[in-house]
């Protein structure tokens, strides 16, 4: 129980998330469809039914909770750092539920009236999650479910360290050019174009960093 205090602002959001998912389910006709996948253009190219769009977001984030919340108790890793994990889970797992709970409820919100007129707000929380996990990268110590997970990441901690200092730089410069992208729409296909190459080079250097990191100390 007294762990579990730890834990009582990620418990708050799921309260409201299951509250909220409710209030849809009294307010979205029966056969309604919901948007559960962008595409990198920012269009809407997959839809589900009613009972899907309203379970997955909660079902989701509950199981996310409980993988989180549990990692004492199935992680070999655990035991090496339990003094950092205890610090950083609880605040990473608020974070990864109050993410996952906007997106999921803008999903129902789109359904119900539709995309909002000027903006592209699911690039605005996609932008907002890579930016609060780009604050949090640098403090997760070494592990197999959370971070930057690579075969050079996981074998050598300095490796582990330095990676994720240069993820947490570029994933929150990624999620601040998803923010000003989702914010201004602009129409230029190069512009588009230009800020998808970014932000994709953004989330794929630190594992290929990772490997240069490698190659280096083994010299």
């Amino acid at each position: 129980m007294i762990r579990l205090k730890k834990y009582k602002w990620a418990l708050l959001v799921l309260v409201l998330h299951l509250a909220a998912v409710l209030w849809f389910a009294t307010q979205l006709p029966a056969d309604v469809q919901v948007p559960i996948h962008w595409n990198y253009q920012n269009q809407i190219d997959g839809w589900t039914g009613r009972t899907t769009g309203l379970v997955w977001g909660i079902g989701f984030n509950v199981l996310l909770f409980l993988l989180l919340y549990m990692f004492h108790w199935y992680s070999p890793w655990y035991e090496k750092n339990a003094e950092r994990f205890e610090k950083i889970l609880p605040p990473l797992t608020t974070t990864l539920l109050v993410c996952f709970a906007a997106i999921s409820l803008y999903s129902l919100y789109v359904a119900k009236w539709g995309e909002v007129p000027g903006v592209n707000l699911i690039l605005v929380l996609i932008g907002l999650v890579l930016m609060f996990l780009g604050n949090l990268l640098p403090k997760v110590p070494k592990n197999t479910l959370v971070g930057i997970r690579t075969p050079w990441t996981i074998a050598n901690e300095l490796i582990w360290e330095k990676t994720h200092r240069l993820g947490g730089w570029l994933f929150v410069l990624s999620g601040i050019v998803l923010i000003i992208k989702g914010l201004i729409l602009p129409k230029s296909a190069w512009f588009q174009n230009v800020t998808t190459v970014l932000v994709f080079g953004c989330l794929l250097y630190p594992a290929l960093h990772s490997f240069i990191l490698f190659k280096k100390l083994g010299k």
